[in-house]
């Protein structure tokens, strides 16, 4: 059968992708225009085409052999038109086995069995309207889905009508439902009883063990921190979304309860996102809400400039999450499980080819100690559980990898068809690079109440062998909720035993292969952006060079540009980029994010320079200092040296270094050795660090030698020797006129 639905799934991509050239869905349409374009959306649409309407599961009762199933449904035109004779029908397919053949099914199933259907009103243009429907799956009914075992069975939903007058497909609902019986099932039912097994078989028709189960409870959340902070400042947030998540009900609130309210018996572990806990443990402490940052390296403002210019409206306002972080970090440390995710969730791959030894730390080791100091107790596992489910490079670290894909090193694996249903779930449900393109589709197409039972319906099925169960990176509440309730009923009832994640097997990859995805990866990161990320960390490294340490400054210089590197990984963060909905708008983030960070580098560089104190020096002997001002408006001291550019025969005598100190400024003075023959030379002047790196903008000083000086005084007295004469002469001429008037 399996292979069958996959023939299937390949002749129903190559159909549809001629589909999506003609009627493509808002989500797609909002994908950057690129060379590539029609490749990119060939990796995220492989099956299912677009709707006209949409129909989507709000609310279910517990699905059980022999029970009616009372559903409740949103119906919505977006049409211009109105829709009319609608009808909602209900069919299914036959019960699947694992996770690859519910994948399948979502995309690419018959559903040949036709239940019950239902009619409702006309919707005119922009209407919603809720129904009910009741559809009976017992085998004494009439127009029944017949569902007379238990299982995990795919249920599809259609919406018909008429559009202008034609009669028209308007929108679908799947969703894989796991239907439970009265009788005991699974590893209870397969047990005989052992009077009815023949003697000569007793010892063949033992009870199956259980088997192992894993579950991976991945906590993340976008940061909205605004980039271009410095080491030492306050934490400033581009909106508050973060502090709603964490107040009682929110989105982070809740994952922690649901996970409180399920026991995994130690199956379970919590994949934290440092840079979140490192967030929100900054965000107890008090933080801002502002939509700028104050410019960097700023030179001291006069007494009389901050009479004029206030900046009091600059300031944004005080986060109100305070207390909320605080507690939300207290419910978290008593947690019993963590590991660590990439530093904001970023693509672990794309860090390390950012050939960047200090970003590679900060990003894939850094967490670990994060989770140390903030909550308390040593992660369970120096695992990575990475965001793409792949890697194509090898990391300083073990990572959690899908059992389709190859690494370098070692690494433990989870199943890949899971994964990617699991992953399917949720506000923003992702298009992982490992799943299969031609079972691809825009996911939002299913509500997320239906993906939630169908994520929770693939992991019960997982208790026919061992399983690490990866949930999402970025996980809702719902598809939580689900996924939880089916591995503790897996637990409960003995068809699968708890394995935590310390003792989960680390694999070598195959040396002799490729390493990464066999499929095409739609939120990979170009060539183009990865050298961005990759020069800006350079800039970044450069910058820390600048500067020194100062025992008597806390922060260190590592410290200082340290948030500088956390916003290149806040750049690669896969939160959002690995959603078809959201793609976009992460890459338009992601060049935002480079652009800001490149300002701050240049404004920072810039606020070292060197101010001559006027145009040009002139020398009164060959021993005359030259004085420079070299100024610093970094929160850090400046070791630095001075280079010249200057005329064949001058030189200057400049000292070998000058430390210039945090946020202020200091005079250097040197002397210089002019050719004898020129009345002034031109020198350029600039600073570099002690290993010749370029540090500040050159400036030019002009000098003025002592035969210069003689020429100008010559030239001087001459003039005035001339002007006197003339005005003289003029003098003598008046008077001569007025004598002869007068005789």
């Amino acid at each position: 059968m399996h292979k069958r639905l996959k023939s299937l799934a390949a002749a129903g991509g190559c159909a549809v992708l001629a589909g999506w050239g003609l009627f493509l869905p808002s989500a797609a349409a909002q994908m950057d225009s690129v060379p590539d374009e029609q490749m990119d959306i060939q990796a995220w649409l492989g099956a299912r085409g677009p709707e006209r309407a949409d129909l989507d599961l709000i609310d279910s009762q517990p699905f059980t052999v022999g029970t009616d199933m009372r559903l409740r449904f949103r119906v919505h035109n977006p049409t211009d038109q109105p829709l009319e004779d609608l009808q909602v029908t209900s069919r299914r397919g036959d019960s699947v086995a694992d996770a690859a053949e519910a994948r399948t099914e979502m995309a690419t199933g018959d559903f040949p069995y036709y239940g019950s259907g239902m009619t409702t009103a006309p919707l005119q243009p922009g209407e919603t309207r809720e129904i009910s429907f009741t559809v009976p799956s017992g085998l004494d009914a009439e127009r029944t889905l017949a569902i007379n075992e238990p299982g995990a069975y795919p249920l599809l939903f259609t919406l018909t009508g008429t559009l202008e007058g034609d009669a028209v497909s308007l929108a679908e609902e799947r969703f894989v439902a796991q239907f439970s019986g009265e009788e005991p099932t699974g590893v209870a039912a397969a047990a005989t009883p052992e009077e009815a097994v023949p003697e000569e078989e007793h010892d063949e028709a033992e009870e199956p063990q259980p088997h192992d189960l894993t579950v991976v409870y991945p906590i993340s959340a976008n940061l909205d921190i605004l980039p271009g902070g410095l080491g030492g400042e306050e934490l400033i947030l581009s909106s508050d979304e973060l502090g709603h998540e964490l107040r009682e009900g929110g989105r982070l609130d809740t994952l922690v309860s649901t996970y409180e309210d399920h026991d995994l018996q130690g199956a379970g572990c919590v994949a934290i996102d440092p840079a979140l806990l490192d967030t929100v443990n900054r965000m107890s402490q008090g933080y801002t809400v502002n939509s700028t940052r104050p410019a960097q390296g700023d030179r001291p403002k006069r007494l009389r400039d901050s009479w004029s210019r206030s900046s009091d409206d600059d300031k944004g306002e005080p986060g109100e999450a305070k207390n909320d972080a605080e507690r939300w970090l207290e419910r978290l440390r008593e947690l019993d499980c963590f590991i660590a995710m990439p530093w904001a969730n970023a693509n672990a791959s794309a860090v390390a080819r950012a050939n960047n030894p200090a970003l590679l730390f900060e990003g894939l080791q850094r967490g670990n100690q994060t989770i140390e100091r903030i909550l308390g107790k040593a992660p369970a596992s120096n695992i990575l559980a990475v965001g793409s489910g792949y890697i194509d490079q090898k990391l300083p670290v073990p990572s959690l990898v899908a059992d389709n894909s190859n690494w370098s090193g070692e690494a433990a694996t989870f199943d890949a068809s899971l994964g990617a249903l699991l992953s399917q779930t949720g506000s923003k449900p992702q298009t992982v690079g490992y799943s299969n393109p031609e079972l691809r589709y825009d996911y939002s197409k299913d509500s997320a109440l239906s993906r939630a039972i169908t994520g929770g319906a693939a992991l019960s099925l997982a208790g026919g062998e061992d399983t690490v169960a990866k949930l999402p990176n970025y996980l809702d509440p719902s598809a939580a909720e689900h996924a939880l309730a089916a591995a503790e009923d897996l637990l409960d009832s003995g068809h699968s035993r708890p394995r935590g994640i310390s003792t989960v097997e680390l694999k070598q990859g195959d040396p002799n292969a490729p390493t990464g995805s066999p499929f095409i990866d739609p939120a990979v990161f170009s060539e183009p952006e990865l050298a961005r990320v990759e020069q800006q960390a350079r800039y970044t490294d450069e910058l820390m060079n600048i500067v020194v340490d100062d025992p008597d400054i806390t922060m260190t210089r590592s410290e200082f540009v340290l948030p500088l590197r956390r916003d290149l990984l806040n750049s690669l963060s896969l939160n959002n980029r690995d959603s078809l909905g959201t793609h976009a708008a992460a890459r338009e983030s992601f060049s935002r994010t480079m652009e800001m960070h490149s300002n701050t580098l240049r404004d920072l560089r810039d606020s070292v320079s060197l101010i001559p104190p006027g145009n040009v020096y002139t020398r009164v002997s060959e021993s005359s200092p030259l004085l420079i001002v070299a100024e610093n408006g970094l929160p850090l001291p400046v070791e630095a040296k001075l280079q010249y550019d200057a005329p064949d025969g001058a030189r200057l005598n400049t000292p070998k270094s000058v430390r210039i100190p945090a946020k202020g400024s200091i005079t250097v003075s040197m002397t210089a050795d002019m050719p004898k023959d020129a009345d002034r030379t031109d020198i350029g002047l600039w600073l570099a660090t002690p290993k010749d790196q370029t540090i500040s903008q050159p400036i030019t000083i002009s000098v003025q030698t002592r035969a210069g000086i003689v020429t100008l005084y010559a030239a001087g007295i001459a003039g005035a020797l001339v002007l006197v004469l003339a005005t003289l002469f003029r003098l003598g001429r008046h008077r001569r006129k007025n004598h002869k008037a007068e005789k």
